[in-house]
């Protein structure tokens, strides 16, 4: 039979540890084969998010030379009371402002704002420069080529694996510096995170993102020359200013929102503003990258989404984000998928030595601390790096389901194992001894060699009493003339009598052993049986073993004492039964206890099949010497082998001091003479002198145990 190892690695948390990082494994791979079995990316996106807040709230640095210009309500509001125009505003007020931003230094400016079709021209739009009437779209195209530093926005949609963009009318595109798009490409979940660099359309061709077209004309980076590589983009421009952009395997790049809409390290400033004449109150625009677009509140004008910052923000501000990203040179990095997989196998490996190992709830705490300190080290590397570590499916899977699932292995399957240990040892030793082997690390059931000390506890006058029982059943029998099946009722009353008496001094020997957190190995018809020193080590299994059988022979005494003053009763009650011609009540018998002890080594285990009977129990050299100990015991007498004295002489000396010597004596099976001890018990009496020789040989002729 196997060892049973309570808390130690087996193979079947091996396989639930395997199988449960496995199941892990492919949900960390399903999302790279199937967009929408995207679960745990969802709840690992929930962490980003999070990061990505912390990140915020530390004030990281940012570039020093970003801007808006917005438009909003008040001034929709202002530009239809003054001016009468209404949305969309004609595209003269956006001349105006690139004249005005031109004018004042800007180093670049952005629309996030398309402008797919021309205007119908109408009077009212026109207006009148050097002398020329020209129409509003006729104005606005002008100003784009004269600044030389406007980029227009293009939006588009995917269909299947193309991008088809909505790009800028020609009058436009032509004029400007460049297009960049501005499609927010929000995650399943609709929270902007990440974008593409580039989108290719197949008329217009390569359209970078608006906010790295800024950054780039800003830096001086050549987008032209662009290495495009699995997994980064590398940007050159003059004097060696180099941006690496890394991707996912996707292709898309993380926006690192550093910046709100709102945020006061903006050059921030309103439309309506650029339509008057300059104030010593206005923004100072000179070599800042403006970005023009709309936080107003119409249908028609809002761009309002979710982003990891919060849930409705103004969407123009991507733009700002992803041109400070290149402009300091700060992206946000995610782990390979190699590094992932690694961190889940990783933190499986040390949830099973965890759970393995300690006690609960200890484990739990365990695996809860090392869980906090992952989540630690990954937040501080996104805040202090942006480097993004996975925690859903490390944390919450390699590590802590791998917990669940062990956890409830050893509830189900390593309980049973206990039960089924207190199934054996429950009615065999003490309880303190049934928790104690629970509670082991390591416990051995399938046999081994032991240093034990055994007790043979054989109840003397047994086959006299049964004797006369069944003499006086038969005489009853006889005098009453019964017959048949009340014959066999008297019989089997007076059988039932006798092992009920029987029952009550085993009974009482076994609570001594018990007491003593000895193991109760079997009743050999009217002996007992037990041992010291195993399924629980136990140094002093020896004076254990004595301290139990001197405990046994004074209950016996003293349940004999009860016993005889129990027939002074019977004997006064037949006195009068016999006046009245009944027959007397049998008295009590009173039997006395031999005890044989050795100590050695042995074979110790479970024998037998759990279909049929499965004791654990004791054989060897030494168990046969202790039988044969407790047959030269005689009547009331403990005796001990050479073995057990020497292991007192250590342990308990003081025992060791009660001892007396005894002759040697010849016992079957051993060829050389034993020494032997006895032990007193009485706490009164003198020990009692030499077993006589011819005592001592009858007895073991009439014994004959191997």
């Amino acid at each position: 039979m196997a060892a049973v190892k309570a808390k130690s690695l087996k193979l079947a948390p091996v396989l639930i540890v395997a199988a449960t990082t496995l199941v892990v494994c492919i949900f960390q791979a399903l999302p790279r084969f199937s967009p929408h079995a995207d679960a745990f990316e969802r709840l690992e996106w929930m962490t980003y998010d999070w990061r990505v807040r912390q990140a915020f709230e530390s004030k990281p640095p940012v570039a020093t030379n970003l801007g808006a210009l917005f438009i909003d309500d008040e001034d929709l509001q202002i530009i239809n009371e003054q001016m009468g125009f209404k949305w969309p505003l004609p595209r003269r007020l956006y001349g105006r402002a690139v004249e005005r931003l031109t004018a004042e230094g800007a180093g670049a400016i952005g629309f996030d704002i398309l402008f797919s079709e021309l205007d119908t021209p109408r009077p009212e739009t026109n207006l009148k420069r050097g002398g020329v009437e020209m129409s509003s779209d006729e104005y606005f195209s002008q100003q784009l080529k004269a600044a030389g530093n406007v980029t227009l926005a293009a939006f588009g949609e995917t269909l299947g694996d193309k991008w088809t963009a909505i790009a800028p009318a020609d009058l436009f595109r032509t004029n400007a510096f460049a297009v960049g798009h501005a499609t927010s490409d929000t995650d399943s979940d609709g929270v902007l995170r990440r974008t593409r660099a580039f989108k290719d359309d197949p008329k217009i061709g390569r359209i970078w993102h608006l906010g790295i077209v800024l950054a780039a004309r800003s830096l001086g980076l050549d987008l032209t020359q662009a290495v495009i590589e699995k997994g980064r983009i590398t940007l050159r421009g003059a004097g060696g200013v180099e941006r690496v952009i890394p991707l996912d395997h996707e292709g898309y790049f993380h926006v690192n929102w550093s910046l709100a809409w709102n945020d006061p390290r903006l050059t921030k400033g309103a439309l309506r503003e650029m339509l008057r004449a300059k104030s010593e109150d206005d923004p100072d625009w000179r070599g800042k990258i403006v970005v023009i677009g709309s936080i107003g509140a119409g249908n028609n004008i809002s761009d309002i989404g979710a982003s990891p910052l919060d849930r409705d923000t103004y969407l123009v501000s991507k733009h700002w984000n992803v041109a400070n990203s290149v402009l300091m040179n700060d992206f946000i990095t995610r782990s390979p998928y190699g590094l992932e997989l690694v961190l889940i196998l990783l933190l499986a490996a040390a949830s099973a030595a965890v759970s393995l190992k300690l006690q609960p709830p200890w484990a739990t705490v365990g695996v809860a601390v090392a869980g906090a300190v992952y989540v630690i080290v990954a937040l501080l590397l996104f805040v202090k790096f942006h480097y993004w570590l996975p925690i859903i499916l490390p944390v919450g899977g390699g590590l802590l389901l791998n917990h669940v699932s062990l956890a409830t292995y050893q509830l189900l399957f390593e309980q049973s194992e206990k039960r089924r240990v207190k199934a054996v040892f429950s009615r065999l030793v003490s309880p303190d001894v049934v928790n104690e082997l629970l509670g082991a690390e390591k416990l051995n059931l399938g046999g081994g060699r032991r240093h034990i000390t055994v007790f043979f506890a054989d109840v003397r006058g047994f086959t006299e009493m049964t004797d006369a029982m069944q003499s006086r059943a038969e005489e009853f029998v006889r005098t009453n003339k019964l017959e048949g099946a009340e014959a066999e009722a008297h019989f089997d009353a007076s059988a039932s009598a006798t092992l009920a008496t029987v029952n009550i001094y085993l009974a009482t020997i076994a609570d001594q052993i018990k007491k003593h957190n000895g193991t109760l190995d079997k009743y050999i018809g009217d002996c007992v049986m037990a041992f010291w020193g195993a399924p629980v080590p136990n140094d002093n299994h020896a004076a254990a073993c004595v301290r139990a059988a001197v405990d046994a022979q004074r209950a016996m005494h003293r349940l004999n004492l009860e016993r005889a003053e129990e027939n002074k009763r019977i004997e006064n009650e037949n006195q009068g039964r016999a006046l009245y011609g009944k027959p007397p009540q049998a008295l009590l018998p009173l039997l006395s206890l031999g005890t044989g002890i050795n100590s050695g080594v042995a074979i110790v285990g479970l024998m037998g099949s759990n279909e049929h009977i499965l004791n654990y129990t004791v054989f060897g050299r030494e168990v046969n010497l202790a039988s044969r100990l407790e047959g030269v015991s005689g009547r009331g007498r403990i005796i001990i082998g050479e073995s057990t004295y020497q292991e007192l002489l250590k342990h308990a000396p003081e025992l060791a001091a009660t001892c007396v010597p005894q002759a040697p004596v010849m016992v079957k099976g051993i060829k050389a003479a034993v020494n032997i001890y006895e032990v007193p018990w009485r706490e009164s009496a003198p020990a009692a002198g030499p077993a006589h020789p011819a005592e001592v040989e009858g007895t073991m002729f009439l014994r004959n145990r191997t």
